[in-house]
């Protein structure tokens, strides 16, 4: 009887315990989850730019060296990238824009010209100072220029960026703005300008 009595109490004892473990589990599943969150994304990025380019020396031929400034063109550009962290990134852009200039017309004067261009460059960016938000950032890259249409003699080839720039990342998550100054060379021509650009980045 004692014996009996014994495994009863045991197993009660077994039942009790058991149910008071599967109520704290149920318990914990039944909390809320946290999702945890970078407050500045970094990863996988695209970023658009649209601003103005000012040829500074003619990328349509040396006769027109006495106007070392001509009138500024459009440019517009499609960036996909990748953050190393805060230090670096890599980047291939797809860029079109219009070239301005002037070129010769034999027996008459040099008269205003313009073509249009699409170029694809592979660059990397290095941030100079960073924090948590806000970087100021060194970036140079190289590609190929397609000059369109033939007629405007503008000759396709390779073509060199170099600037430096600032970007800001905005309390909207993923979201960057910026500003951008460079150069572009353009081998072909020996034609060099001048790249002024704000910048709208979207990192994943």
């Amino acid at each position: 009887m004692l014996r009996l009595t014994t495994r009863v109490l045991a197993l009660g004892l077994t039942i009790c315990l058991a149910g008071q473990v599967y109520g704290q589990d149920k318990e914990k599943s039944s909390e809320p989850r946290i999702q945890k969150f970078e407050e500045v994304e970094r990863g996988f990025w695209l970023r658009t730019t649209f601003g103005i380019s000012v040829a500074v020396m003619n990328h349509f031929g040396d006769e027109s060296r006495e106007s070392p400034i001509w009138p500024p063109g459009p440019v517009v550009s499609l960036e996909m990238g990748y953050d190393f962290g805060q230090i670096a990134s890599m980047h291939l852009t797809i860029q079109g824009q219009q070239v301005t200039g002037s070129r010769d017309m034999g027996t008459r004067s040099a008269v205003p010209n313009d073509s249009g261009a699409v170029s694809i460059l592979l660059g990397a960016r290095f941030n100079i100072i960073t924090s948590k938000r806000l970087g100021w950032f060194l970036k140079a890259g190289v590609g190929y220029m397609l000059a369109i249409p033939d007629m405007a003699l503008l000759d396709s080839g390779l073509v060199i960026q170099a600037g430096t720039g600032i970007e800001y990342a905005t309390n909207l998550r993923h979201f960057f703005i910026g500003l951008e100054i460079g150069a572009q060379y353009l081998m072909a021509n020996s034609g060099l300008g001048v790249l002024l650009t704000p910048t709208l980045k979207y990192t994943f």
